[in-house]
């Protein structure tokens, strides 16, 4: 999985960056396809903010988009919540997947009379 990193107002050392790009790759094994990730880092100016740093993380792949945006005291907090939402979302999607494809291959649309994939005469 390509996952890429950028920041605006923040700045991020590269052992973070690489932290990051870890725990964004783990999430590439949920759901296979997955072919990229764009992580971008903000900080909130507003002085009344707590959580001011934001953590926005898009995963694209065949055709499927995953979005999740958290925010956190410190960067790497920020990323972990937005992780966690990640599996949730991916696992969730995983299951509309394996139900689409595999769950109702055999069973026929309501009101064709057809038992169990069989046709009708």
């Amino acid at each position: 999985m390509d996952v890429t990193v950028s920041c605006r107002h923040i700045d991020l050392s590269s052992a973070q960056r690489d932290l990051v790009k870890q725990k964004i790759a783990k999430l590439g094994r949920i759901v296979e396809g997955m072919e990229r990730a764009e992580v971008h880092f903000s900080e909130e100016r507003n002085p009344r903010i707590s959580d001011r740093e934001v953590c926005e993380v898009t995963m694209d792949g065949h055709g499927h988009r995953v979005v999740a945006t958290c925010a956190a005291a410190d960067p790497i907090a920020a990323v972990d919540l937005a992780v966690e939402k990640l599996e949730h979302q991916l696992l969730s999607l995983k299951s509309r997947l394996i139900a689409r494809y595999h769950g109702r291959a055999h069973k026929s649309p309501p009101g064709t009379g057809a038992v169990s994939g069989q046709p009708t005469a």
